[in-house]
């Protein structure tokens, strides 16, 4: 039996079962501690994960629609204007660039192929239809795969029934 001292300064024995009770008791609190901080733990990781994907999203989303370079190829491409075929080839393989970079976040599973659809879908859509833009680019070639392959989502995705905005989340 161990030996505890009591207040008074005699000695006091605790037999083993309340030893046990007090052992079993720590370790369940212990236990309890544990998966309190590893679930804290994930949440914070999950939350941080959201924050992040959310950070990239709204800098791309800026990039965009602040380029005056891409305003204007959007400008003309609203009509289909025959003035595309005089902007610089770069200029718009640039363009098609950036849009692929959405779908390979799409891929990758940092932007939602809704949430992509929702905020670029339009974009796509009107680069994929418009002839004027594509003048000496190889709209075909293997180079514009990941594009075509957007497209081709943006498309099903206008098909289908536009969910509401508060199901869009990062």
């Amino acid at each position: 039996m161990d030996r505890l001292g009591s207040s008074n300064g005699t000695l006091r024995v605790m037999n083993q079962p309340q030893l046990d009770f007090w052992k079993d008791v720590a370790i369940i609190f212990g236990g309890v501690i544990a998966l309190t901080t590893f679930f804290s733990g994930m949440f914070e990781y999950i939350r941080q994960g959201h924050q992040h994907r959310a950070s990239n999203f709204v800098q791309m989303r800026r990039r965009f629609l602040e380029d005056p370079l891409f305003r204007d190829l959007l400008n003309l491409m609203a009509t289909d204007s025959p003035a595309l075929k005089n902007t610089p080839i770069q200029d718009r393989r640039n363009f098609v660039g950036f849009l692929e970079e959405v779908a390979l976040m799409v891929n990758s599973g940092l932007i939602k192929k809704e949430v992509a659809h929702y905020m670029f879908g339009y974009y796509v859509l009107l680069t994929d239809r418009c002839d004027n833009f594509w003048d000496g680019l190889d709209r075909e070639s293997q180079y514009w795969a990941v594009f075509r392959q957007l497209a081709l989502q943006m498309k099903g995705l206008n098909q289908d029934a536009i969910p509401a905005p508060s199901e869009l989340r990062f």
